[in-house]
């Protein structure tokens, strides 16, 4: 049976996490409710998918519309002429960083809500095998992404990313997640791929960077339209950007836009030879392979400590005293509770129905010191 609040709830809590892989495994739990009536209102403006759902082919051959009744479209795969015989596992895209194994770069967001955040991403020495209809068989890089608050690790995903050669365009295939618990141990959180069933279809691949960089141009970045789905819009050029690992000039930024989950919009900036500097989520480069002279020594330095946390954390605060805290934050009626992570708390996620507007409102209280530590509608 479909437990249309228990996803719900689950989006709510990963919206304050970061990253391509946070924002998947939101969209993840998600994605087949919001993309099932074949259309999403994105920033305001509503967007005509190429689903097949009884909905999306009674708006297919409408025009997308914004206030202004302007049409908003987006190249996918039927667009871009993939063949195995292109696609390679390794290369480099102008804009991007050089997929190439052993490849590093480190990025940090000291402002993150939930703590430091350091996301860690390596090329890894290894490759996926794909044999898609209508493309071929063919192999991809992996690419490893870790992510950590306040020196634990929090996340781990290993995406599959490929590049033609005949454009130097980079494309992603899917990837595998896998959450860490509190003892340290991988948790499988799934998987999206290429070729298999999405609810609405097949999945296909998303394009990360095209391999010539016009502004104004929109693609589709995540193609599986029940867990990873959304598209990028290329705002800008000729910009000079200064972050902790340098200057640099010639950069670009884009907008990202999910379509699984309206309110995730990412701007990033990419500068040549480099691959990406800045990203509202995931903060600035610090360090970087790229970069003559970088010191890549700290890369994977939470690994070589003493973990922080190695045990589960005890409850302090009775879920009596948290309920008596969550209705003061919002008064309602609370209609569920449980213990769950939210960044780098432990926390009582009260769910009230507010009495003031009718609102689902979810109350987080830590269970240790019993404050409110967020709240979402």
């Amino acid at each position: 049976m479909f437990d249309k609040q228990g996803l719900e709830r689950q989006m709510k809590t990963a919206r304050g996490q970061s990253s391509r892989l946070a924002r998947w495994r939101a969209a993840l739990r998600v994605g087949t409710v919001l993309t099932a009536a074949g259309f999403m209102l994105v920033g305001g403006t509503w967007l005509g998918l190429h689903g097949d759902s009884a909905m999306g082919r009674e708006y297919k051959d409408l025009p997308g519309r914004t206030q202004s009744g302007a049409r908003v479209d987006f190249s996918s795969l039927k667009d871009w002429n993939l063949k195995a015989e292109n696609i390679v596992p390794s290369g480099h895209n102008p804009l991007y960083f050089p997929l190439k194994p052993g490849f590093r770069y480190i990025m940090e967001n000291r402002n993150h809500p939930h703590g430091l955040l350091r996301i860690e991403v390596q090329v890894l020495d290894k490759t996926e095998p794909f044999d898609v209809p209508g493309i071929g068989k063919f192999e991809c890089g992996v690419v490893q992404e870790e992510e950590f608050y306040d020196g634990v690790l929090d996340q781990r995903a290993e995406n599959w990313f490929c590049m033609d050669k005949t454009t130097n365009a980079l494309y992603t295939f899917g990837e595998v997640s896998w959450e860490i618990d509190q003892v340290g141990r991988k948790v499988f959180a799934g998987t999206w791929r290429v070729g298999d069933p999405d609810g609405n279809g097949i999945a296909e691949p998303g394009l990360l960077m095209p391999g010539t960089f016009t502004v104004g141009d929109k693609y589709i970045f995540d193609g599986h339209e029940a867990e990873a789905y959304g598209f990028t819009e290329n705002m800008e050029r000729g910009i000079t950007m200064t972050v902790p690992a340098g200057t640099f000039s010639d950069c670009v930024r884009t907008r990202e836009y999910s379509l699984t989950n309206p309110s995730d919009i990412t701007d990033k900036w990419w500068c040549p030879g480099v691959g990406l500097v800045k990203d509202t989520s995931d903060g600035e480069l610090v360090a970087s392979d790229a970069l003559p002279g970088t010191d890549m020594g700290s890369f994977g330095k939470h690994h070589r400590e003493p973990r922080k946390q190695t045990v589960p954390p005890v409850a302090k605060v009775s879920s009596a005293v948290a309920k008596e805290t969550a209705l003061k934050e919002v008064p309602g009626k609370i209609t569920s509770m449980k213990i769950e992570r939210y960044g780098k708390h432990n926390v009582y996620a009260v769910e009230i129905i507010a009495t003031k507007d009718g609102v689902e409102t979810d109350v987080f209280v830590d269970i240790e010191s019993g404050k409110v530590v967020g709240t979402d509608k």
